[in-house]
C-alpha cells in the first residue's frame, strides 16, 4: 500500500458518517495494545477557541522540553496536519504503515461493535502515532460533544472546556444546558478542567459533573485577571495575574481580542502542569495556527478566516476593527446544517458587497439559499459558486484600499487557499 492507496482506504470510511459511542474506538484501541494509555494528555472539548488553546498548549508543552503530540481536526491544508508530533505533520511512510495495521483489525472491530467511522479511524491512528513517536504529552481535540466523542478514550492530566454555545444543535441539544453536559463529558475523576465559560446554565451542568467526580473547577474569570495592553496586525499583549504568579505583557502572534483569553485560558491549564513562566512565555509567542484571520495579501487586504457559527462570526466581525479598509469584499460559503440565517445576521451588515460560493462538499449549502439571507441586508449580492473563482472574483472588485474577507468554513478556506496549500505540504 502506498500513502494515495492508504488516503483512498481511510477516506472510504466517510460512507459510515458520524455516529457517537466509544464501543468501536475502545475495540480499536484494544486491538492497537491501547496506545492511549502510553502517554499523558491534555483533552480540549468547546465550541469555539479549541483549535487555539490546542495550539497554544502545544507550544507551551513543547518549548518546557516536552516531546508533544497534537491532534485536531479538521485539517486546513492536508490530512496530515491532524497528526503532529513537535509540529512535523505525521511523515507519508507513518500513516501508511499504521493504515496498513488498522486495515486487518476492523473485520473484528465490525464483528464486536459495528463498522468504525472515519473519526474514529483516525484517532486510533493518531494515538498509535503518539505511541510509537513516545510522546510525553498529547495535546487533543474533541471532534465533536465531548461525552461520547472517540477521543474521551483518555486519562489526561489536565481537562479545558474553552466556551458553550448553541451549535450542532440536532446533536449535543437544543439548550446551553444541554449542549454543557456533552462537553462536561470529558471531565474525569479527580482531574482539574479549566474553562473560560461564564453562562450560568453550563456552568451550574459543569458544577454539578465535578461533585460528582471530585473534580476541581477551575474558572478563568474568578482565577485570572486580565489586561489587554494592545492587539494589532502583530498579535496581541496583555498582563495576566494568576493565583500562581504575576505575568507582564504576554505576547500571543494570533490575531483578535478573543486570543488573548484564548492564551489566558491557556496559562492556567500549563501552571496545573507545572510549567515555568519562560516556557509559557516562549510557548504563546511561538504559537501558530492557520486559516484564524490569516493575512494572504495585503494590497487589496485579503484574509481568511475560518468561522462557521453565529459567536464565532460575532468574533469576526468585532475583530474588523484591527483593519483599515475602505470597502469590505465578503467571500462567503457555508454548510448546509449551520445556522445560515444567525450568521449572515452577524457578518452581513459588515459587508458592502457579498460573494457566496459553494464548496466542493454534499454537506454545502446552495448558494441561493444563502443569498436569500444575504438579500435582508440591502448589500450588493452575487454568486460565483466554484471557490477560487469566487476569490478571483472578489480580488478583482477590490481596490488597493479595500479589504476581501474569505469566511463561513474550514473546508472551502482549504479550497481558497491553494497557493499557502502548496507551501505548507513541502514540508
Amino acid at each position: 500500500m502506498n500513502y494515495t492507496e492508504s488516503m483512498k482506504y481511510l477516506n472510504s470510511f466517510g460512507r459510515f458518517g458520524s455516529k457517537f459511542g466509544l464501543e468501536r474506538i475502545k475495540e480499536l484501541l484494544r486491538l492497537l495494545g491501547n496506545p492511549q494509555d502510553d502517554f499523558k494528555s491534555v483533552h480540549i472539548a468547546g465550541t469555539n477557541g479549541k483549535g487555539s488553546v490546542t495550539e497554544m498548549v502545544s507550544s507551551i508543552l513543547q518549548e518546557a522540553g516536552f516531546r508533544t503530540g497534537r491532534y485536531t481536526s479538521p485539517h486546513l491544508d492536508d490530512f496530515r496536519e491532524r497528526i503532529e508530533v513537535d509540529r512535523a505533520f505525521i511523515p507519508r511512510e507513518a500513516l501508511t504503515s499504521l493504515v496498513e495495521k488498522v486495515k486487518p483489525i476492523i473485520p473484528e472491530v465490525e464483528r464486536k461493535a459495528s463498522h468504525p467511522t472515519f473519526f474514529e479511524v483516525t484517532t486510533a491512528i493518531a494515538f498509535k502515532h503518539f505511541s510509537e513517536k513516545k510522546v510525553d504529552y498529547a495535546v487533543v481535540e474533541v471532534g465533536l460533544g465531548g461525552r461520547l466523542d472517540a477521543t474521551n478514550v483518555l486519562a489526561p492530566e489536565m481537562s479545558i472546556i474553552t466556551n458553550i454555545g448553541l451549535e450542532h444543535t440536532d446533536i449535543l441539544g437544543k439548550t446551553i444546558g444541554a449542549i454543557a453536559h456533552e462537553k462536561g463529558g470529558i471531565i474525569k475523576p479527580g482531574i482539574p478542567v479549566v474553562t473560560a465559560e461564564r453562562k450560568r446554565e453550563a456552568l451550574e451542568v459543569f458544577e454539578n459533573i465535578c461533585k460528582e467526580r471530585g473534580a476541581e473547577l477551575i474558572l478563568l474569570y474568578k482565577n485570572a485577571v486580565i489586561r489587554k495592553v494592545r492587539c494589532d496586525l502583530t498579535g496581541c499583549a496583555f498582563n495576566l495575574r494568576t493565583k500562581v504568579r504575576n505575568y507582564d505583557k504576554l505576547k500571543v502572534p494570533l490575531l483578535g481580542g478573543h486570543q488573548i483569553e484564548n492564551a489566558a485560558l491557556s496559562v492556567l491549564a500549563a501552571e496545573q502542569l507545572g510549567i515555568e513562566e519562560k516556557y509559557i512565555r516562549s510557548g504563546l509567542q511561538k504559537a501558530k495556527w492557520p486559516g484564524r484571520l490569516e493575512i494572504m495579501q495585503r494590497k487589496p487586504l485579503l484574509v481568511m478566516d475560518s468561522a462557521h457559527n453565529p459567536p464565532a462570526m460575532r468574533i469576526l466581525r468585532n475583530s474588523l476593527k484591527l483593519f483599515k479598509y475602505d470597502k469590505l469584499i465578503l467571500v462567503i460559503g457555508v454548510m448546509k446544517d449551520k445556522a445560515i440565517g444567525d450568521i449572515l445576521r452577524e457578518i452581513a451588515p459588515a459587508a458592502d458587497y457579498i460573494i457566496i460560493n459553494k464548496p466542493n462538499l454534499e454537506r454545502a449549502a446552495q448558494p441561493e439559499v444563502i443569498m436569500n439571507e444575504a438579500k435582508k441586508y440591502g448589500k450588493q449580492v452575487k454568486i460565483v459558486e466554484d471557490v477560487k473563482a469566487s476569490v478571483k472574483y472578489a480580488k478583482s472588485l477590490a481596490g488597493k484600499k479595500d479589504m476581501v474577507l474569505v469566511t463561513g468554513s474550514i473546508y472551502m478556506l482549504s479550497e481558497a487557499r491553494a497557493n499557502r496549500r502548496k507551501e505548507r505540504l513541502a514540508q
